[in-house]
């Protein structure tokens, strides 16, 4: 045991995380192509609880940000017995209220006598009171099929406004969280920081939402609390790596050829027992939450698992590469930019200084002589006329 972890510390020391970056840039293309596959196949198939050919259930859109009514009904062992007649049963009742379920999906808890079936239908009235109505219908209905169940069917009903009001505030709460990191970034660090920084939090976003789809957690307002969580604790380990790299880029301030690859390599090796530490504390507190903790707060604990999976992956393996990459490029803009407008002086055979510009067309220096410069002809004054200052007064007068 002690000869691995001494070979593993050994083949940290040299670790360079440049060396994989077409991998790491492979794996998120991976998660999101099956995300898409699992949408695909259960909005195709109708499969998982999902209504055929609905593919808005198929990503699992709660109804905090589509609008509609979420039908719970607690029916205890009888779950697990007979998990599909039941739900056919409840299902066929709902329907016969006018509404199409859209969802069904089981929720077990610690105990079994807690065990219930969750149903989700869109709202068929626009009219509060009306939804009201037709809700307390349908339960009534579904409770009269479990008589020896007095009283075990809730719900929880949101309308199409206040689900679109919800979601445009997430969007904007969203987009100044990246916003502010963004401005923060520039101004601490350099604006190539930035930029790898906020495409390594765009990434954390898409991963996190695609593993959400494929674990089929669903998607509501615990769900955007999570995501803004995420946002701020992946940023606070891609500072830490970027804060090392600026580190290493002082002495080297001014000069050319920068190895940014071996930088980046240097501060992910210094920081990443760091970001494993923390990643995995969080992770454990995080995981005895959605293990005890009830329905809400599973729904808030995990996709932070999944955001911590992903901003790990992404300040490690994407910033870095990222921001020498993108630090390589713009150097070497800088440097052809330079180039394109150079201007020198230089002196013909005739030994006429003439200004020397060079432009570089089609990746070739070409030599521009812009005009000769000669010598301003210095003519005699009439006369020799000469100026003398005069002590009278603050005039000047010739001298005859």
């Amino acid at each position: 045991m002690a000869k691995n972890k001494g070979n593993f510390l050994k083949s940290m020391k040299n670790f360079k995380v440049s060396r994989y970056t077409k991998v790491t840039a492979f794996i998120p293309l991976v998660i999101l192509l099956a995300a898409i596959i699992v949408v695909v196949a259960l909005g195709t198939t109708g499969a998982g609880g999902v209504r055929k050919g609905s593919y808005t259930d198929a990503v699992g859109i709660g109804i905090d940000f589509e609008g509609g009514t979420i039908l719970t009904v607690t029916l205890g062992e009888d779950v697990e017995n007979d998990y599909e007649g039941n739900a056919r049963n409840i299902i066929d009742t709902i329907e016969g209220f006018g509404v199409q379920v859209s969802n069904y999906q089981k929720q077990t808890a610690n105990n079994a006598e807690q065990n219930a079936i969750q149903f989700r239908y869109k709202n068929v009235d626009t009219d509060d009171n009306a939804i009201n109505e037709r809700n307390t219908n349908i339960r009534e209905a579904v409770n009269a099929l479990y008589p020896d169940r007095p009283n075990n069917v809730r719900y929880e009903s949101i309308g199409a406004t206040a689900a679109s009001d919800l979601l445009n505030k997430a969007g904007i709460a969203l987009a100044v969280s990246v916003a502010l990191i963004l401005v923060y970034i520039i101004i601490r660090f350099t604006l190539m920081s930035g930029f790898a920084a906020i495409i390594a939090l765009l990434h954390d976003v898409v991963i996190m939402f695609c593993l959400t789809v494929i674990c089929r957690v669903q998607i509501n307002t615990s769900y955007v609390a999570a995501m803004i969580t995420i946002i701020a604790y992946s940023i606070n380990n891609t500072i830490i790596i970027f804060d090392r790299c600026r580190e290493y880029l002082k002495p080297l301030k001014g000069q050319k050829n920068i190895d940014y690859n071996g930088i980046g390599d240097m501060a992910v090796r210094d920081t990443f027992t760091r970001s494993v530490y923390t990643t995995l504390t969080t992770m454990v507190t995080v995981i005895f939450l959605a293990i005890l903790g009830g329905e809400t707060i599973r729904q808030f604990c995990v996709p932070i698992i999944l955001g911590l999976v992903a901003g790990f992956f992404s300040s490690v393996f994407i910033a870095s590469p990222l921001w020498a990459a993108m630090s390589a490029s713009f150097d070497r803009t800088k440097e052809k930019y330079a180039k394109r407008n150079e201007v020198t002086y230089e002196k013909d055979d005739e030994g006429e200084e003439q200004i020397v510009a060079k432009s570089i067309k089609g990746g070739e220096v070409e030599t521009i002589r812009v005009k000769n410069l000669t010598a301003p002809s210095q003519s005699k004054p009439k006369n020799n006329a000469v100026y003398k200052y005069s002590k009278k007064n603050t005039q000047f007068k010739k001298k005859k």
